[in-house]
């Protein structure tokens, strides 16, 4: 058994204007990085759930991507989709929820949620930002009913805040820093953080 990992990329920026999981941060897209640091855990198959945009992602051993015809339903028929999809391909036991547009989110904090996990045996292990649980985000297989049964527009903080005790927390303040408008581009630039284009 292992670890299935969903990035979710389906969205169509709107109110940034292009395809935010193309932005390039330190010379790599945001989609791209996020691609790399799943595929570097090595832990099980990475998914790319496609949707408004498709990428032309390299032929990677372990990299899928599956395109997301009903997007603008929402973020749960993302998650619906790529986990149906993951539970086709392999036999895992836990999955991760990835976003593409967390540029600051490195391997090692993922590595972070995966240790917490095996600690606290909780099903459920979320980063904790903005005073508040969200992805990445780690669910052991006794939660992949729920996800499965969300309404489209509900993301996986409903199962946050639906079951409190069975979940564990990652202080990880770096996941609040995501790409949705041009003055969080222009708010990156100005930072200590590195150059975005």
């Amino acid at each position: 058994m292992g670890t299935g990992i969903i990035i979710l990329a389906a969205g169509n920026s709107s109110r940034l204007g292009y395809p935010k999981q193309l932005v390039k941060f330190q010379g790599e897209s945001l989609l791209g990085n996020t691609i790399k640091m799943a595929l570097e855990l090595d832990i099980g198959p990475v998914i790319v759930v496609e949707g408004a945009y498709t990428f032309n992602l390299p032929v990677v051993s372990g990299l899928h991507t599956i395109r997301n015809s009903e997007w603008k339903n929402g973020m749960g028929s993302s998650i619906k989709l790529g986990l149906a999809s993951l539970e086709k391909l392999a036999a895992i036991d836990q999955v991760f929820i990835l976003l593409s547009d967390q540029p600051l989110i490195s391997t090692t904090h993922l590595k972070t949620i995966l240790d917490k996990k095996k600690e606290t045996t909780l099903p459920m292990i979320a980063s904790f930002y903005k005073n508040s649980p969200g992805v990445p985000a780690l669910f052991d297989k006794s939660c992949f009913s729920s996800l499965l049964s969300l309404e489209d527009k509900q993301g996986a903080k409903k199962l946050f805040h639906a079951h409190r005790d069975l979940l564990g927390v990652v202080s990880l303040e770096v996941a609040k820093i995501d790409i949705d408008t041009p003055d969080d581009l222009r708010a990156l630039n100005n930072s200590n953080w590195g150059h975005f284009d």
